[in-house]
């Protein structure tokens, strides 16, 4: 193969070729990430080829760093350790219940015996303070933290994705406390600890204060979960994280402009590599997620989610959300006729209307919509609509823009807040609102969707009237 076409470690990514390198399976979860990426900052390939050397060379010592502190030996014999450690305290638990129904017996004092015998083999390979972390946790009185992760995550209510960044956050302090040689007893962990954790794996390292932030407000979780069940006495997480960064009115989150959703839905003529210019339009799949989520500000899994039945009386039944208030019943807007009625024609009421979506494994932290958010991530990159500041970590315009954008036109329009955060699914304020009201009329909540339009030049199908029998608009009398 001829070096100019070469592709390997490259990807693209709009017009734009990006490094691609695989993190291997046991660092994964340290890493946070299946793949480091980094732009070349060109189009060509066979710039993108001279360019990709020194980029491969900088995320290979990433990994490298990651399994010299995190993957190595150190972290593997630590936990193979405190397994160990669990297993004696199992051992003396079942040797006190049978003296406890043997008097003769002494089971206790020989397993006893044992563990001390076995606590000074480890002092002579791995020190003294290795040696009396093992023995604290064998007899009861040290708790390991991965030892509680499981029936910690069990009693907190969450996504499996939320799961998945839970376990990901304990596992870095883990590695981080492993690699560093401090004790991994919950007991042990001071504030100093903890602070010294912050600095070293988020201030020094320059990470976001929204990234660090998300993971010590994890770890928080566990230690305020320890401090309820009398492991821990203290909540040493507490004002640990960093100071969030004062964001201008130009860094924060905006709905889309006119002109971005005339192009989102309409297409570019675009080049692609040294391909001639053609229109690059979003695939039929998209545009309806687009569409749906444009005309009735629903989050995208809760349209990924949807069955035949969830669209039948006239509204888009969503039985799961984020909260309480996102359980709700949103009006089906009338240019979303066409859409529904196709997507719903001649299937079961338990069918899903994205057969084209892959349904996720019961646990798995993978959401239905992840292809579709991915999908849109590159075909608004492919079509130039995109707004992000130099460092930024993403772009000011997302899919979750769709959502902004029906607020700010229900709001443009004149209708009334508490309304607006009745069809989006959000709580209400106030006692009267919140607390004492039933809730508003459908019609009052149909008259919100329906003031909300996609600017003109955007052109939508519609519905072949004597093609079906009728229409999913209209409330069933039946």
């Amino acid at each position: 193969m001829a070096a100019s076409k070469d592709k390997s470690f490259l990807i693209q990514r709009g017009t734009t070729y990006l490094v691609n390198v695989k993190v291997p399976a046991h660092l994964r979860e340290i890493i946070g990430k299946a793949h480091l990426r980094q732009t070349t900052g060109t189009d060509s390939l066979a710039r993108a080829n001279l360019i990709k050397h020194g980029i491969i060379h900088a995320l290979k010592q990433q990994i490298e760093e990651a399994e010299r502190v995190h993957g190595g030996k150190t972290k593997r014999a630590v936990g193979s350790r405190i397994r160990e450690a669990m297993q004696w305290r199992l051992d003396l638990q079942q040797a006190q219940d049978y003296d406890r129904d043997n008097p003769e017996a002494e089971a206790w004092d020989i397993t006893t015996s044992l563990l001390a015998e076995r606590a000074e083999e480890i002092e002579e390979a791995e020190g003294l303070t290795r040696a009396k972390e093992f023995h604290a946790i064998a007899i009861g009185k040290a708790n390991p933290i991965s030892a509680h992760v499981d029936q910690w995550i069990a009693e907190r209510p969450m996504k499996p994705r939320q799961q998945t960044d839970y376990r990901r956050a304990v596992a870095k302090f883990t590695a981080w406390l492993a690699a560093g040689k401090h004790p991994e007893a919950i007991e042990r962990i001071t504030k100093r600890i903890a602070g010294q954790y912050v600095s070293e794996a988020f201030s020094n390292a320059g990470v976001h204060p929204r990234t660090a932030n998300k993971d010590i407000s994890c770890i928080a979780s566990l230690w305020k979960w320890a401090e309820r069940k009398g492991i821990a006495k203290e909540n040493v997480w507490s004002g640990q994280s960093l100071p969030k960064p004062k964001a201008g009115r130009k860094e924060e989150p905006r709905p889309f402009t006119n002109e971005e959703i005339k192009t989102l839905f309409n297409g570019k003529v675009v080049a692609v590599g040294r391909r001639k210019p053609a229109l690059v339009q979003p695939s039929p799949m998209l545009r309806d997620f687009m569409t749906i989520a444009a005309l009735s500000g629903m989050r995208v899994e809760e349209i990924a989610k949807l069955t035949v039945e969830d669209v039948t009386n006239g509204y888009f039944d969503i039985h799961t959300a984020k909260t309480k208030a996102g359980i709700r019943q949103v009006p089906i807007h009338p240019a979303l006729s066409e859409i529904v009625t196709r997507r719903t024609d001649k299937r079961k009421p338990k069918d899903t209307l994205w057969p084209e979506l892959p349904e996720p494994k019961p646990g798995s932290p993978i959401e239905k919509s992840q292809k579709v958010v991915k999908e849109f991530v590159t075909y608004r990159r492919q079509v130039g609509v995109d707004d992000r500041e130099e460092g930024a970590r993403q772009s000011k315009v997302t899919f979750h823009s769709w959502r902004r954008t029906f607020v700010t036109k229900a709001e443009q329009a004149g209708q009334q807040p508490h309304l607006i955060e009745v069809v989006v699914g959000h709580k209400r304020p106030g006692m009267a609102l919140g607390v004492y009201s039933g809730g508003p009329l459908m019609e009052q909540l149909r008259t919100v969707v329906e003031s909300v339009s996609l600017p003109s030049g955007v052109s939508l199908p519609t519905i072949n009237q004597n093609s079906h029998s009728g229409s999913v608009l209209a409330p069933s009398t039946s």
